[in-house]
């Protein structure tokens, strides 16, 4: 089997209403979605799709498709020294995706897996006042989810830590807490307010008393001496690590002792062929593998299947904040991925079991989304 076909397109799908995610910077408002899709072919009728955050499509095009062209997409341990070389990890993504169907099982029952599903915790994106907050959290245990992620952003500590107690105390110890402050951005950029040291381990210790299980993203992600300093003098877990790119940024992660919680995508962070053994890893080193959310479904069901086969992996992030993020706008991407994901009624999401990743994709829905490179 060779790959005769590598294919890079671009998409932008407009949102239904214009957002600010508690992440960007004051007066922005996201209008759209940009994404880049891969479709690797093989001469056997196969295709292995990836899909992520938009990326340098003319480094696919021009480096990485004359390198696999004529090459057999299994043989993922060689692919991936130029999907590194090139921060193509959608690339990576649509590889294993292929490694499943050649098997013509889904990735978990190829790599070996140890669960069929994976607790989910509904992740909200934009800044929102501490009762419209408690109103969602109830909504979402009614639809079954168990756990939530609140993102804090306000000027205060003390709106910070109102918010989240409203949470608490409408939901009680029905629902399990995870909190982002979403300070994860290199030094230098100045769109949003950076804690200080002292801000951070205070608002550690008052989540403590609130029983969440972790403060994502409280420090600078340059400041690794910071991060483990909060790691080591907190109780509660600390998280992140989404914005670190390559095996090697990790590596120096856990060698530091920063974070109890690393978080990378499959789309952007490191390769999906490699994530079992980085799970492995850090579980040595007495670390959890929680992925980043995945961008889209596809990104979503690659994580499941990732999920499922490791055993320090116990949670999905699953994007829900509506009307601006939902279901079908958000891990569909306006129809591309035909493949919803939907928890079950302990709020647990089945581990797709189609071959490959799992999900279908819908290229006539591409088509109306494509824009020029």
């Amino acid at each position: 089997m060779k790959i005769t076909g590598v294919d890079v397109r671009r998409v932008v799908v407009p949102h239904l209403y214009p957002y600010r995610g508690a992440w960007q910077p004051p007066n922005y408002l996201e209008r759209s979605r940009g994404a880049s899709i891969v479709k690797i072919e093989t001469d056997e009728g196969l295709v292995g799709w990836g899909i992520g955050d938009l990326t340098d499509e003319a480094v696919i095009r021009n480096i990485v498709s004359p390198a696999l062209l004529g090459t057999d997409p299994r043989a993922v341990g060689h692919h991936i020294e130029i999907v590194r070389m090139t921060g193509a990890y959608i690339v990576d993504m649509a590889l294993c995706d292929l490694v499943g169907k050649v098997a013509g099982e889904p990735l978990h029952r190829v790599w070996g897996y140890r669960d069929t599903r994976i607790r989910a915790y509904a992740s909200t994106i934009v800044a929102a006042s501490a009762s419209k907050r408690a109103e969602d959290a109830q909504r979402y245990l009614e639809q079954g989810f168990t756990a939530i992620k609140l993102r804090i952003a306000f000027p205060t500590m003390a709106e910070d830590i109102g918010l989240v107690e409203a949470v608490r105390n409408a939901v009680g110890d029905r629902m399990e807490i995870m909190v982002d402050a979403n300070i994860n951005h290199s030094a230098g950029s100045d769109h949003r307010n950076v804690w200080t040291y002292d801000r951070a381990v205070s608002t550690a210790r008052e989540l403590e008393e609130l029983n969440v299980i972790w403060l994502e993203e409280p420090l600078l992600r340059d400041d690794v001496e910071g991060i483990t300093r909060l790691t080591q003098e907190t109780s509660i877990a600390i998280a992140g690590g989404e914005g670190d790119i390559g095996i090697s940024a990790f590596i120096r992660l856990v060698d530091a002792g920063a974070y109890d919680i690393l978080q990378p995508d499959c789309n952007s962070c490191e390769g999906l062929s490699q994530f079992i053994g980085m799970a492995g890893a850090f579980e040595i080193a007495g670390r959890q593998l929680i992925p980043h959310h995945g961008v889209t479904g596809l990104g979503l069901a690659a994580h499941l299947q990732f999920s499922a086969c490791v055993s320090n992996s116990r949670y999905v992030e699953y994007i829900l904040d509506p009307p601006y993020r939902t279901v079908e706008h958000y891990q569909q991407l306006g129809g591309i991925i035909r493949d919803p994901q939907h928890i079950d009624a302990e709020g647990y999401l089945p581990v797709p079991t189609e071959p490959g990743l799992g999900v279908a994709i819908d290229e006539e829905a591409i088509a109306r989304y494509e824009v020029a490179i």
